[in-house]
This record gives C-alpha cells, sequence and structure tokens, in this order.
C-alpha cells in the first residue's frame, strides 16, 4: 500500500491552492484592518482541520513535510456513498474507501444489489456520491436535468459472461427461452440485448426476467428457473464449477468499449466540497494502480470480502482485469463517449446528453494527471 499513498500524497492541485490563496486573502485583508481578534478566528478553523487530518496519516516520501508548509483542509469529515455489495469485479472499492478512510474521513456506504436503487437512493438524499453501472446514472441525469456529474470511471470493460443452464451450449440455443436479468434500466438487461444482437439472436423471441442481481440469477439458472442471464466474470465461472452452468459468451467481446463503474456526484455536494472531491477522485485512481500492479493484494483482499471463489478463479479472473485493461488506471473519462452512444443506439436515451460537458467534469482525473503522470 505504501507506493499507492506515496503519489496519493503529492499534493491536491489547484482546488487547494485556490483555497489557501482564499484564506490568506482574507487573512491579509483582516490583518490590514488592525484586527487581530478577527485573523486569529479566520485562520484557526483551517488550521486545526488540517491537523487533525494530518494527524491519522503517515509521512512518506513526496509529502511536503517542510516546516509551515500548508496541509490539505477538507471541507468535511465525512461522506456518504451509494454502491454495490463488494463483489470480486469491485474490490479496488474497498482499497479506495480504505485510502479516504486514512485521511482521516469518515466513510459511510449504503449497499445496494441493483444500480438503479443505488441511483435511486443518492436522489433520496442517502448519499453524497454514487459509484454504479453507468446506464442508472446516465438515465437518472437526463431525466433530473443534471441531478449527477461524472467525475471518474472505475472499471473500463465490462466482465460479465452470458451464463446458461448445462443444456446450451451456444448462445443461438437461447432463441425462445428465459433469460434473467436485475431490472429494465439495469446493466444486465441493455448490454444483454446489445450482446444477442450482435450474436445474431433474434431477441424479439426471448422473454427477459426480472430476478435480480448476480446471485439471483444464479440461482434462479441452478434451478430451473431461467435458462441464461448475466453474472459477473468471478461469480459465473464459479457457478460453472459448483453447477454445471455454461459460460456462453464475454460481454467483452461483442462490447468493448463499455465502463462497467461511473463515480458521480451532485453538483451541489462538488461545488462544496472541492478539495474532498479532488481527493476522493485522486484515492479512486490510486486504487486502480495499485490493483494493476499487485495480484496477490487484490486477491488476498478479494478473499476479505467474497468468498465461494477458489484461487483458481480468482487468478484467472485478475489476469483478465490485469492483462485486458479493465482498472482505469487514468481515470478512464475517455470511456464517458461510448458507453453513453451505445445506450442512445439502443434507446435508453435520449440527445439530451449529446454534450458530455454538462454532466461530466474531467477537470478533477486531469489534475490527478497533472501531479502523478499517467500510467
Amino acid at each position: 500500500m505504501e507506493k499507492s499513498r506515496i503519489q496519493l500524497r503529492n499534493g491536491l492541485g489547484w482546488r487547494y491552492l485556490l483555497l489557501m490563496m482564499a484564506l490568506t486573502m482574507v487573512m491579509a485583508a483582516c490583518g490590514d484592518s488592525g484586527s487581530t481578534e478577527s485573523t486569529a478566528t479566520t485562520s484557526a478553523p483551517a488550521t486545526t482541520e488540517a491537523t487533525e487530518t494530518t494527524q491519522t496519516t503517515e509521512t512518506t516520501e513526496g509529502t511536503d513535510t517542510t516546516e509551515g508548509a500548508e496541509e490539505p483542509a477538507f471541507e468535511s469529515t465525512s461522506i456518504r456513498i451509494a454502491t454495490s455489495p463488494p463483489e470480486f469485479d469491485t474490490i479496488t472499492d474497498a482499497y479506495w474507501i480504505e485510502l479516504i478512510r486514512e485521511a482521516g474521513i469518515e466513510v459511510e456506504t449504503f449497499e445496494f444489489e441493483t444500480s438503479p436503487d443505488t441511483v435511486r437512493a443518492v436522489a433520496a438524499g442517502e448519499g453524497d456520491l454514487v459509484n454504479t453501472s453507468p446506464l442508472a446514472i446516465m438515465q437518472y441525469i437526463e431525466a433530473s436535468g443534471g441531478g449527477l456529474v461524472v467525475v471518474a470511471v472505475e472499471l473500463l470493460k465490462t466482465d460479465y459472461f452470458l451464463m446458461a443452464t448445462p443444456d446450451l451450449t451456444a448462445v443461438e440455443d437461447l432463441e425462445g427461452r428465459i433469460v434473467g436479468i436485475s431490472e429494465p434500466g439495469d446493466i444486465s438487461d441493455s448490454l444483454t440485448r446489445v450482446v444477442l444482437e450482435e450474436a445474431g439472436v433474434d431477441i424479439s423471441s426471448i422473454e427477459f426476467a426480472q430476478i435480480g442481481g448476480t446471485g439471483a440469477r444464479i440461482a434462479a439458472l441452478a434451478a430451473g428457473q431461467i435458462q441464461a442471464g448475466a453474472a459477473h466474470a468471478a461469480d459465473g465461472l464459479a457457478a460453472a464449477e459448483e453447477f454445471g452452468l455454461q459460460p456462453l459468451v464475454r460481454y467483452v467481446d461483442y462490447v468493448p468499449e463499455y465502463a462497467q463503474r461511473f463515480l458521480a456526484a451532485s453538483p451541489e455536494w462538488l461545488e462544496a466540497n472541492p478539495v474532498l472531491a479532488q481527493f476522493v477522485v485522486d484515492a479512486m485512481i490510486e486504487a486502480q494502480r495499485w490493483a494493476q500492479e499487485n495480484k496477490d493484494d487484490y486477491i488476498a483482499l478479494s478473499e476479505e470480502f467474497v468468498e465461494g471463489i477458489s484461487p483458481e478463479i480468482r487468478s484467472e479472473v485478475y489476469e483478465l482485469f490485469a492483462g485486458e485493461g479493465f482498472f482505469a488506471v487514468d481515470g478512464g473519462m475517455e470511456m464517458i463517449a461510448p458507453t453513453a452512444e451505445l445506450e442512445q443506439r439502443q434507446g435508453n436515451l435520449g440527445d439530451g446528453l449529446a454534450d458530455l460537458a454538462t454532466w461530466t467534469d474531467s477537470s478533477y482525473v486531469e489534475d490527478y494527471l497533472e501531479r502523478n503522470g499517467e500510467f
């Protein structure tokens, strides 16, 4: 973990500098008026908050330890994140949240099985940030007229496998069958339709049944209630071992340019917390770089959160992620456009999101890359 901590603490860029400049101007103005009491009142909160944050972290190479050097003053010491339960493909979330907590930030997570539920929670005020599948986020942005801003991408590609019952050996066998999805508007719905169409399957002949998340779909497959359904790679391959399910296709082979997860926040939260927002994005990218470089640690952390997956499958799926460029080691903002365009072609989004500048903000990723360079 030391390597990622070093880069994370190389500074918070222009947002932090602007904040420090503003504080300096206020202090200078108070000093000119001759009021010593006003100067102390203005500077004390920033100094105290920065000290508390510094005490929770270690001093490492790359940290400015010059006497009198300013430390980051976060606008808040707590954050609420709406996300999904830990799975093998999202183990970087656990590391990301650990980095945030190490900086003295209290993190409260709200976990939901489906991405639409995750977004609805933020819409209801139950989270400051949302980290989930892209379609639900984009549909909410379109419906709300800009209720969220996408600031980073977590996974550049989807790891889904289309799993089927043991008697089906080819994707063409699915015509006239029942395919399980999470719910309409979820990635398991929209991408499954794309993959089947790309594979030449007549989707009008297929019944799409709302089942639930990956675990629920695998259970329904094992019970014979459905004949196919999307599953994350590690879960799908583990189910193939346990139940004899057939992995028919990898979604990434049909949809190579589709991000699996977006990180988004409300415009109000971003405006109120520019330094904290930058730190959160920094930590997200650091977690992706850690994952790319640390196979053993990634697998070890996955074992703390995800059961029922053999060491062989964990190794195989990690190699898929690291070898085929799944981790968003440079922030992944370039994958937003093709993801949105695919959903527009599918009719899941209108033309309201054509201008990315109205609902994305790449400045946080750009700020990080300016300080740390591309991977």
